[in-house]
């Protein structure tokens, strides 16, 4: 068992509560929810990389969409199935590590995702990459929601912190465990990883400015900061905690 699979393993069952209570996570997620509706229709089949409890996948399930979740934690695959239940939604839940994808017997997808810094664990993207490449219909898409390099407001808060996250590997602490993230710069990601069977369709960061203490502290200006935030992050998308990315496979 890995640092991975132990660290979620250990929080599961308190994960989606978590996030529920964190102001920006609901941002970021709301946002993310908008990008699956412009992206993918009923009918399509998207794979869901690194599913976790299973809130987009069940998300998109529920929009009519097909979907098949992966997550290396078979904690948080058993709360993504109660999830499904619950919800009275089919998305076929596996647990197995995104790197271990050549072992999934699935084909002609119409899309997949990684959110929450699913992908910032892994070591290999590149094979990860030329394997979903070969799974993916031409044009198909890829939606990706990772850790930043540099993030501005925790620049601003804590400079020297900030400069060890831009070492490219940040330590975090999930469930006991040290949890090593690598960190990326949105557009040096594409390049290195993506850029050979994918071309980038658009970039945009998400908490700029809006980091959870600036939040709590003026709560009850959190939906402008929000607004403000995602403009900001249109303008700068590698100035953020956090950056999306949409990649296109290529004919």
């Amino acid at each position: 068992m890995t640092t991975v699979t132990r660290a979620y393993d250990a929080i599961a069952q308190e994960y989606d509560a978590h996030l529920e209570r964190d102001p920006v996570a609901r941002y970021m997620r709301a946002r993310l929810h908008e990008h699956f509706r412009r992206l993918f229709r009923p009918g399509d089949h998207v794979l869901d990389l690194t599913a976790g409890t299973g809130t987009d996948a069940c998300y998109l399930a529920a929009l009519g969409v097909q979907v098949t979740a992966l997550d290396a934690s078979p904690g948080m695959v058993a709360e993504l199935k109660q999830t499904a239940a619950r919800r009275g939604v089919r998305v076929d839940a596996h647990v197995l590590p995104a790197e271990c994808l050549d072992e999934l017997d699935v084909c002609d997808l119409d899309g997949a995702i990684s959110t929450f810094a699913g992908l910032n664990t892994m070591n290999d993207l590149p094979r990860l990459a030329r394997v979903l490449a070969e799974r993916l219909k031409p044009h198909g898409r890829v939606l990706v929601h990772a850790l930043n390099a540099f993030c501005f407001w925790r620049w601003a808060a804590d400079r020297k912190g900030a400069r060890s996250r831009r070492e490219g590997m940040w330590q975090v602490s999930i469930g006991g465990q040290i949890v090593p993230h690598r960190v990326y710069n949105p557009f040096a990601l594409w390049r290195t990883t993506f850029a050979d069977q994918f071309d980038l369709r658009r970039v945009y960061a998400l908490s700029v400015i809006a980091g959870l203490p600036l939040i709590k502290r003026y709560s009850f200006a959190a939906h402008p900061l929000f607004a403000l935030d995602q403009a900001i992050g249109r303008i700068f998308p590698a100035a953020g905690d956090f950056f999306v990315v949409e990649l296109e496979r290529r004919d």
